[in-house]
């Protein structure tokens, strides 16, 4: 009887631990793959904002993209935010900005994109950082709109805008071409060159200076003999009147654009945070009902400590009053009624053990029962909640690749939009040039 009560309150342990370790069940974490350096290179570009395309490339320039390097520019290249722009000694480059403005860069020029953005809102913005150089501008939708978040900065001096055409020049100290400093000059419009302590206004026809040694802007008497045409002059000078006719209208669809893919990804997003809401009250209901099922386990197992307890209690009276039942038969001090009515209590007193014993065994086999079946339960659970968080996933991945796809096809009718007019822009110069039109210098 010890061995089986030791083997009862053995089994009942190892019950406890089995309900301890079925209520501390954690499913397991997803794991993902991380992305390999080309697409995390890809998206970190895809997300930078994009300035403008390249439309024309005369002779040698080159193209420099954070993370990316340095190479030729090419026509259909997309030029962003902290992208440098360099062309050579007899190179040009023409960009078409996404609010519809013009970028010309003139021969050994460099320029980077410190901050575009052209969404059609009142936080767009355009900041230039002209190195060394000519850049002309034709202002597109910022310039119109937003001309106080649109400037030009050379090392010594910045150029404010009221939408216009105008072009800025900077000469580095040691340079054969000219007086060193910040020019601009001004074709349609007007622009102010200005320090830190000063600032002058240009109008059309004007040209302004800001010197590197310590003096003020100035306007200039004449406009200096560098600021020369270019080969393809008169179309650019076309270009003012052209961007001015499209400007509402393409600012409009840039805004359609971006609504319609901020209310995607605000419904993503809300559709995100609803799945989080419903998984951290999924996982309060479960942690309360394993909370319930502890406790109730807690309350059964003890009460079957009690009753394991009890039966050992039960079992060590039985075995000493057999023992003083033998003594006393041994001793002949009790009578034969005696004898009698103490064996009949002992036999009782076995019965309700066993009894007690068969009571522990069946509840023991009960609690097995359910502690297996609670965790093959949160087993189930589990993968049933990895599976839909995979399911998830696989969903924002998918809604992720098709705006992707809609950005880079969006890029790609750009890029043939932008081909197209370059291709009339070098037909109608080709045109021009053949029927004898007049130069900007003789106009």
């Amino acid at each position: 009887m010890p061995t089986k009560l030791s083997g009862l309150l053995f089994g009942c342990l190892s019950l406890l631990l089995a309900c301890s370790a079925a209520l501390a069940q954690v499913p397991p974490a997803i794991t993902l793959k991380p992305k390999d350096s080309s697409s995390a290179q890809t998206t970190s570009l895809a997300t930078r904002n994009q300035a403008g395309v390249i439309v024309l490339v005369d002779g040698n320039a080159s193209l420099t993209q954070s993370g990316v390097g340095s190479r030729q520019a090419k026509v259909g290249d997309i030029v962003s935010e902290g992208d440098l722009l360099i062309s050579g000694k007899n190179g040009e480059v023409h960009v078409q900005m996404q609010d519809s403005g013009f970028l010309l860069l003139r021969p050994n020029s460099r320029i980077q994109i410190v901050k575009y953005r052209a969404d059609g809102g009142d936080d767009d913005g355009a900041v230039f950082r002209l190195v060394t150089g000519g850049l002309r501008s034709i202002t597109g939708w910022i310039g119109k709109f937003n001309s106080r978040d649109y400037r030009i900065q050379t090392p010594n001096a910045t150029v404010g805008i009221r939408g216009t055409d105008h072009e800025t020049r900077y000469i580095p100290e040691g340079s054969s071409e000219g007086e060193p400093g910040t020019y601009d000059r001004v074709f349609v419009g007007q622009t102010s060159v200005e320090t830190s302590t000063e600032k002058t206004a240009i109008a059309p026809n004007q040209a302004g200076f800001v010197p590197l040694r310590r003096e003020g802007p100035r306007l200039l008497a004449a406009i200096p003999g560098f600021f020369r045409p270019g080969p393809h002059e008169a179309e650019i000078n076309k270009k003012h009147a052209e961007i001015q006719q499209l400007i509402d209208q393409r600012r409009e669809d840039r805004r359609k654009v971006i609504a319609e893919k901020r209310a995607t990804l605000e419904a993503a997003r809300t559709k995100a945070k609803q799945l989080l809401e419903q998984n951290k009250a999924a996982a309060e209901l479960t942690r309360q009902t394993a909370r319930e099922q502890r406790s109730g386990a807690q309350a059964k197992w003890e009460a079957l400590q009690r009753d394991v307890k009890a039966a050992e209690e039960l079992h060590q009276d039985i075995q000493e009053k057999r023992k003083a039942l033998e003594a006393d038969i041994k001793s002949s001090l009790i009578t034969r009624p005696e004898l009698r009515d103490r064996r009949k209590a002992l036999q009782e007193k076995d019965k309700a053990l066993a009894q007690m014993l068969e009571s522990i065994k069946q509840r023991r086999k009960t609690l097995l029962e359910a502690t297996d079946g609670k965790i093959d339960e949160r087993f189930d659970a589990a993968q049933e909640r990895q599976k839909a968080m995979r399911d998830q996933l696989l969903d924002a991945r998918e809604k992720r690749k098709s705006l992707e796809e809609e950005r880079e096809s969006t890029t790609e009718e750009m890029k043939a939009l932008r081909q197209q007019e370059n291709k009339r822009y070098l037909d109608e110069l080709k045109k021009d040039r053949t029927g004898g039109d007049e130069s900007p210098a003789k106009k």
